[in-house]
């Protein structure tokens, strides 16, 4: 079901998983199952994970799916359709032209970038406007600041599927 090598598609898939697929469809894998009516959400969720946990998000907000290898966080709309993708050590995928990598340099993107202060999430940038769909995550620092900063995870988003 996960592609390890499988190119990032802006705002489409990440390791062959597509956005908008169901819930359903990942059910017969998880572990773990949290409800964040019962349990709130802790950074020890993630981190004590050991396989594939799923958090329902408390007052019925959504679910997401904690995988821990490689690192995966797959997050679904209340209706329980995937919305977005987060990938990081061990996601071996393209996510940029040019064999952007998780663990390249940020410098080796070949686009303008912006970086949003408020995610510490930089996006790709063309005539002036954010190009939604993507977002990469590198220690929270401009490309101006630290060029030879590493890339630590990518997100394709589509916030448009309900």
């Amino acid at each position: 079901m996960i592609d390890i090598k499988e190119k990032v598609e802006i705002g489409k898939s990440l390791a062959d998983l597509k956005l908008g697929s169901s819930l359903s469809i990942f059910l017969s894998e998880i572990d773990t199952i949290i409800d964040g009516n019962n349990v709130p959400w802790t950074v020890f969720i993630e981190q004590n994970n050991s396989g594939k946990l799923l958090y329902k998000l408390p007052n019925n907000n959504g679910y997401i799916i904690y995988v821990k290898e490689p690192k995966l966080e797959l997050g679904f709309t209340e209706k329980g359709n995937l919305c977005y993708i987060r990938a990081g050590l061990g996601y071996l995928g393209e996510i940029f032209k040019g064999g952007v990598k998780v663990g390249s340099k940020l410098s080796e993107i070949n686009h303008e970038l912006y970086l949003d202060d408020t995610e510490d999430a930089h996006f790709l940038v063309e005539n002036k406007k954010i190009i939604d769909g993507i977002m990469f995550f590198a220690g929270g620092v401009s490309l101006e600041e630290s060029p030879d900063t590493i890339i630590d995870e990518v997100k394709v988003y589509n916030f448009d599927i309900e």
